[in-house]
């Protein structure tokens, strides 16, 4: 029922093997026992510095399913990139084109087991099925396990509910002699550090959450500062202060809020399942410390030089009110519909149009668009209703500029105009030109356009594109952010 890790490395090596053109296998450290843990990367197309996704599972040795969820989805994607034929779990689709954009435009890396050791002691004869950790000899003591989900250097030993500096505490939430001191926290830091991951995700067991940062303190958005940089850490006490809050920029707040809302509306349409959005510290009630999704959010506050990646972690599956068959089921294969459609569509949501055209395939910056939209129309409840309006057709209109040399030669041209523009914001003017290049640009896309709702969102702002010659980026922004975005 459950894949052993034999099985699992035969599933990668079938990829690789299989489909060298979408599939290659990056090793990673070994376990502690000496297995070998090996990532995937999916990605078709070309282009450089790619956006990119990283799923993890099986951090935590006695989830049994969430590898096997991931290791099929590998399986799924290449498929239904091969043969043109979308994909669907239960009552969530995403079309041809979907699989295509998310295929194109992404580097998709997947390492579906983290933990190789622990999960063959859950699974041997006479093994442990209730064991969480990896299989670390602890010296000066009897007890064995490293949880590398508290291994990570992030606020490392300060203690909470379930993370201490015990190794033999029954909790399972030993964290280790030393920050990444594992070689599956490690195997983490790698990945963030060697390649543009941009959003990440560490799919767990149970209880059907949407998880996201924080997890050592409640999470404001109005102080700055202290943050967790000038909090004490490695002394194995409580959190320090005990009241202390941590800021996330309300920007980031909303982005992680309206991605999990797509992501629990995609598992409910599988089979009407309904995943609650939380932060890690509301989960866990209290300090939660070390675990991936806190540390690669936290990487660009600790060292601005770093890329910004969004970091989420799911629960999968009910409490059934049975431990053992929450996190083992005997019918996983439900749950596993479930896991597949969050995960695509969180691939789904990591894809960023302009940033494709701008960034990979112009080797240019799109910094100056994304600061104009953040500041001035992310802080509205209408601005952020027209970044929905324009994300909601954002795939479809990029599988059109792709599939068309002519139309992605305009695309660029545009962008770069519209680029210079949001450099001088509030001083350069948005010319007659301009207008008439945008409109028969977005007419061209509409002419092509097989939904209803891409062509009326395409006439809505062509609309808007006519009342703004004769303005700056500023002030057209300015506008939108007071103005009703309709309904599609």
């Amino acid at each position: 029922m459950y894949r052993t890790i034999a099985q699992l490395d035969a599933a990668i090596d079938t990829l690789v093997d299989t489909r060298p053109d979408l599939c290659i296998r990056v090793p990673l450290n070994n376990s502690i026992e000496g297995r070998p843990i090996n990532a995937l990367r999916l990605r078709a197309g070309g282009g450089e510095n790619r956006r990119g996704i990283l799923i993890v599972g099986g951090m935590h040795a006695r989830e049994l399913m969430n590898p096997d969820a991931i290791i099929e989805l590998a399986f799924d994607l290449a498929q239904a990139y091969t043969s043109e034929t979308g994909l669907s779990y239960g009552g969530a689709e995403w079309s041809v084109l979907d699989v295509r954009i998310m295929m194109e435009t992404l580097d998709i890396w997947m390492l579906p087991c983290a933990n190789p050791d622990g999960r063959h002691h859950v699974m041997k004869t006479g093994g442990d099925w209730n064991w969480r950790m990896n299989r670390r000899d602890n010296p000066g003591t009897t007890c064995e396990g490293v949880d590398p989900n508290r291994n990570c250097d992030f606020m490392w030993r300060v203690i909470g509910p379930t993370t201490v500096c015990n190794p033999c505490s029954n909790t399972q939430g030993f964290v280790g002699r030393l920050p990444f001191s594992e070689p599956e926290s490690q195997n983490i830091h790698l990945l963030c550090d060697a390649h543009r991951i941009d959003v990440f995700v560490d799919v767990h067991s149970f209880s059907e959450f949407v998880l996201f940062p924080w997890g050592h303190a409640p999470t404001q958005t109005t102080q700055p500062l202290p943050n967790f940089t000038s909090l004490l850490m490695g002394f194995c006490r409580p959190l320090d202060p005990p009241g202390h809050q941590e800021f996330m920029p309300p920007t980031d707040q909303l982005k992680y809020q309206t991605v999990a809302t797509r992501v629990a509306d995609a598992i409910r349409a599988v089979r009407g399942r309904n995943y609650v959005l939380k932060t890690i510290y509301q989960v866990y009630n209290g300090t939660t410390t070390g675990t991936t999704s806190d540390y690669v959010y936290s990487r660009h506050i600790a060292n601005p030089a770093l890329r910004k990646t969004f970091a989420f972690a799911f629960e999968t599956g009910p409490n059934t009110g049975d431990v053992r068959s929450s996190f083992q089921p005997a019918d996983p294969e439900p749950i596993k519909l479930d896991t597949k459609a969050g995960l695509v569509a969180l691939i789904q949501q990591s894809v960023c149009a302009i940033e494709f055209i701008g960034e990979t395939l112009q080797a240019g910056t799109v910094q100056p668009l994304r600061d104009a939209r953040d500041e001035l129309l992310v802080p509205t409840e209408k601005g952020r209703g027209w970044i929905e309006l324009v994300t909601s057709v954002q795939s479809e209109l990029l599988g059109m500029v792709l599939t068309d040399k002519a139309l992605t030669r305009r695309a660029m041209s545009l962008l770069l105009r519209v680029q210079k523009l949001s450099v001088a914001r509030g001083k350069a003017t948005v010319s007659a030109g301009d207008i008439k290049d945008g409109i028969e640009f977005l007419e061209s896309l509409k002419s092509r356009a097989t939904r209803p709702e891409v062509r009326e969102a395409i006439s809505i702002i062509n609309r808007h594109l006519k009342k703004a010659a004769g303005q700056t980026v500023e002030a057209i922004l300015k506008k939108l952010a007071k103005s009703n975005p309709p309904t599609l």
